[in-house]
């Protein structure tokens, strides 16, 4: 559908669309926050599903306020991807989104991030297509969708943008901050990682609609806790004596701790403008914690960042607001994917989503003190992460989940590996051989659901030549994460 037909549905709904069934909506996404980088207990269930290092008070505080979702996923385990699938509903696979934008050459033969694209995608033992490049013009964003519900909803995008395109005005989002990507996170004192800055704006945004009386949709999208790791003197010396064993890096633990501060600024607003009663808060992160060591760690769960492993796709995810029950828990499984149809049902909204939504609303499960089913347009939960990340030892990979068993296909290797989270969170034992009804049946959905949204998985290449990897070659003289984790045992 063309934008400008998308616009003029929204204007001609409006005299239809109910002011009293809107809601204000705050979104606040994370930047390479792992499961246990809080101070909240991700499951209670799991002693160590906690950091002893982060302290996070006002995370605790959504947590406290409304429900903690111990099996909750990005949509995929890195940012551009998870970004374009939270904002639509769909699986990062359907969109094409398999890896950072920055890896896409422009019309001049020239990537964002140059490196990326020689040392991953040129000379590599499997020939991977590139992602896309920018969230498609013709996907309909949580804004849109918002705006035909009721053309007089205002929805903002603060700080990282990173899904490329020409505005992010022109995925309807009224105020922004432009295209922004991982550069201005760097941003260096007296605000190291814009922390201050995107709350400061986010602020502005719902002072000026509440005061309006607008309803509306606020996406604070953070630079932390990406690396470089960037914080204030001060607030790293408030950690410099601290006791830890599992998370040691006090830089790191400065810079989530100013991270949770602009979450509790937000909060402090909605409290002072009377608007934390009827505003939904969710909180959650664009992918698994950068798990190399001297950074900060995962555990108990395995590996991090761009792993499809739980390390690298398991989040955190608090979701407060009109109707959920303070300090519940759920256990269902839940994913970025889901937002969109869940924001739908918070609204009231009659419009229909698109007929190739994967995820499903969380309406029920919130409302229902974390009981229950979420009906997706996809059931099984989906990953695809086609590139090569020397650095990270990861290769073309994919997964799915269904009910407590997890698939992992990694496509270099020509291999499989079926866990059973409900009794090995850390994905130690691959018990394909035990329960091959289980592994083939998921091994078969997935690469099925694969082929059917159109996936172009990386093929044998025939030239590869070892000698000239940029990325193995780069690997080998400079390792400064130590050496790599052991291997899964063979399927």
């Amino acid at each position: 559908m063309k934008r400008s037909v998308w616009r003029g549905l929204a204007v001609a709904v409006v005299a239809a669309s109910s002011h009293a069934a809107a809601q204000n909506i705050v979104l606040i996404l994370a930047d390479d926050q792992g499961w246990t980088g809080s101070s909240v207990q991700m499951d209670d269930r799991v002693p160590g599903a906690v950091s002893d290092l982060y302290r996070t008070p006002n995370l605790e505080r959504i947590a406290a306020r409304g429900m903690t979702f111990s099996n909750a996923y990005s949509p995929a385990p890195n940012c551009s991807p998870t970004r374009m699938s939270i904002q639509t509903g769909k699986t990062a696979a359907r969109l094409g989104a398999t890896d950072i934008i920055d890896v896409v050459p422009n019309a001049e033969g020239v990537a964002g991030i140059q490196f990326f694209h020689d040392a991953m995608y040129v000379n590599k033992p499997m020939v991977v297509p590139l992602p896309v490049a920018h969230l498609a013009d013709a996907e309909i964003t949580i804004a849109e969708f918002l705006k035909v519900h009721d053309a007089d909803y205002a929805a903002g995008h603060f700080g990282k943008w990173h899904m490329g395109g020409e505005s992010p005005a022109l995925h309807g989002y009224d105020a922004h901050s432009g295209l922004t990507t991982n550069a201005e996170g760097r941003a260096g004192a007296p605000d190291p990682k814009r922390s201050g800055a995107v709350t400061d704006e986010a602020i502005a945004f719902i002072r000026e609609h509440a005061e309006s009386g607008r309803p509306f949709f606020a996406q604070v999208s953070y630079y932390a806790v990406h690396t470089p790791v960037l914080a204030k003197g001060e607030t790293i010396d408030a950690f410099k004596d601290m006791a830890s064993t599992n998370h040691t890096n006090t830089a790191y633990a400065a810079m989530t701790a100013e991270l949770d501060a602009g979450v509790g600024r937000i909060l402090d607003a909605l409290e002072a403008l009377g608007l934390d009663e009827d505003t939904y808060v969710i909180y959650t992160s664009d992918n698994g914690g950068e798990a190399d060591g001297y950074v900060t760690n995962n555990r108990p769960l395995r590996l991090g960042k761009t792993h499809v492993f739980e390390g690298g796709i398991r989040v955190p995810l608090f979701i407060s607001g009109p109707g959920i029950r303070a300090g519940s828990r759920s256990h269902v499984p839940a994913i970025g994917y889901d937002l969109l149809p869940t924001i739908k049902d918070w609204v009231g909204a009659t419009n229909a989503l698109a007929d190739d939504i994967d995820g499903g609303s969380l309406r029920e499960v919130l409302a229902n003190d974390g009981q229950g089913d979420v009906e997706r347009g996809t059931e099984a939960l989906i990953w695809y992460y086609g590139a090569y990340r020397n650095m990270k030892h990861v290769a073309p990979q994919a997964a799915i989940r269904r009910g407590d068993h997890k698939l992992v296909w990694e496509l270099d290797a020509e291999r499989a590996y079926l866990f059973d989270l409900s009794l090995d969170l850390g994905e130690t034992t691959d018990l394909s051989r035990f329960r091959p009804a289980v592994a083939n049946a998921l091994f078969a959905e997935l690469k099925s659901y694969l082929a059917s949204v159109g996936t172009k998985l990386p093929t044998h290449n025939p030239n590869y030549d070892p000698a000239q990897d940029l990325g193995l070659g780069w690997w080998r003289n400079a390792n400064p994460f130590g050496p790599a984790p052991p291997p899964a045992t063979p399927r």
